[in-house]
């Protein structure tokens, strides 16, 4: 069977691992020209033992890993076991000679997330923290984002449910997506 996966996010790249164990042929499609980058979700971990296998590339903590960064190792994975991946490209481009179409892309949450990265001991409250092995910390907030000592040393934003922040829930996502039978 070939299939069209359409998103390199978590959520398409845990699709399309899915679907490559089952023995799919699958293309994977991407309108950024990087997988993992810029960074709109949390790299918040509920079950780090889920990741172990990414561990060294991804500074997998008990709360949290580099998001971008995971996604990278995945791909890289899925391109060692013979994934096509193109990036910059758009699905309409390449919808022919599927069986089936898998669109792993969400549509717009409600909610809008600032989100920023500081030194561990630095940290604010937040809504959504996860620490990182590299002693930095990721803060989310669902309202405008304090300053913190010494200034963040990167910030960013995205729009997503609060109970879909984690990493587990984007992977467990697309091994849903691609679980179901075709439409």
């Amino acid at each position: 069977m070939r299939v069209l996966v359409i998103g390199a996010g978590l959520s398409g790249l845990s699709c399309a691992s899915t679907l490559v164990d089952t023995g799919a042929e699958v293309t994977l499609v991407e309108i950024r020209a990087e997988i993992g980058h810029p960074q709109d979700r949390p790299g918040l971990v509920l079950n780090p033992q889920s990741f172990g296998h990414h561990s060294e590339h991804i500074q997998l903590t008990p709360t949290g890993c580099r998001r971008p960064w995971l996604a990278k190792s995945m791909a890289q994975r899925l391109a060692a076991a013979g994934v096509e991946i193109q990036l910059k490209t758009r699905a309409s481009d390449h919808s022919d000679g599927h069986d089936r179409i898998i669109d792993t892309r969400r549509a717009p949450a409600a909610q809008r997330w600032e989100g920023g990265v500081t030194l561990s001991g630095r940290e604010p409250a937040a809504d959504l923290i996860a620490h990182r092995g590299d002693g930095t910390v990721e803060c989310w907030f669902q309202g405008p984002i304090p300053e913190v000592k010494g200034g963040w040393l990167e910030r960013f934003s995205g729009t997503f449910a609060g109970d879909e922040a984690s990493v587990d829930s984007s992977i467990g996502r697309g091994i849903i997506l691609a679980s179901q039978q075709k439409a």
